[in-house]
């Protein structure tokens, strides 16, 4: 999962945390049982994990004391609920916005993939739907800036788009290999550190070298 392989990297590299002492629990937040079916290959070096098989959801062993913290995406219900439990950075925006003009660094997930033998038949799938990606992106971006109708029910959503813009600026999910070079960099060395991968990969050879106008 992308988003506990960039939580896991950040730990480590701004906060010195040695994520080879931690016993990790692998489950669902606020249900029982495992998050998902995981069928990924065995990591290459062990690492201390087991799948949660209680009863129990993650945010129920956190508030019993059976588990420190949980990494993950959805929120824990234990944390609107337990004054005891809170979030490890309160102040989270300011955080991320700092991390983010400190490393240059802002965390991309998921993947879009297109089968080699394909793209060796059809060379221009690979421009064709950059292009069309990057259309329907410039779409969203026009949408949300749209004042007369805003594009989601949150409050002082504008205000929030200022702020997104003095940090990011005008468009915070550039595509293009160079522009996130920083960030597909750390994200390389993130998964080879989590012995998820042997060794870190060439951003380079990640890509189609293709020239788009």
């Amino acid at each position: 999962m992308s988003a506990a392989v960039w939580i896991r990297g950040i730990l480590k590299h701004e906060y010195d945390v040695d994520l080879s002492k931690v016993r990790w629990v692998q489950g669902a937040t606020n249900e029982p049982g495992s998050h998902g079916n995981p069928s990924a290959p065995p990591l290459l070096n062990p690492v201390d994990i087991e799948v949660n098989r209680s009863t129990k959801s993650l945010s129920d062993l956190l508030e019993d004391g059976a588990v420190d913290a949980i990494l993950g995406s959805d929120i824990p219900n234990a944390l609107n609920r337990n004054p005891k439990i809170a979030r490890l950075f309160p102040n989270f925006p300011e955080v991320e916005a700092e991390s983010f003009r400190k490393t240059g660094i802002f965390p991309i997930m998921h993947l879009v993939a297109i089968r080699r033998d394909v793209y060796e038949r059809h060379p221009f799938i690979a421009t064709s739907l950059y292009k069309a990606f990057n259309d329907a992106k410039n779409l969203a971006l026009r949408r949300m800036r749209h004042g007369g109708m805003l594009a989601s029910m949150m409050p002082w959503m504008l205000a929030h788009i200022e702020t997104m813009d003095r940090v990011f600026g005008a468009d915070p999910w550039p595509y293009g290999v160079e522009q996130n070079r920083k960030t597909l960099e750390a994200l390389v060395t993130y998964l080879a550190e989590q012995s998820l991968i042997a060794k870190p990969l060439p951003v380079d050879n990640l890509f189609v070298r293709v020239g788009v106008a």
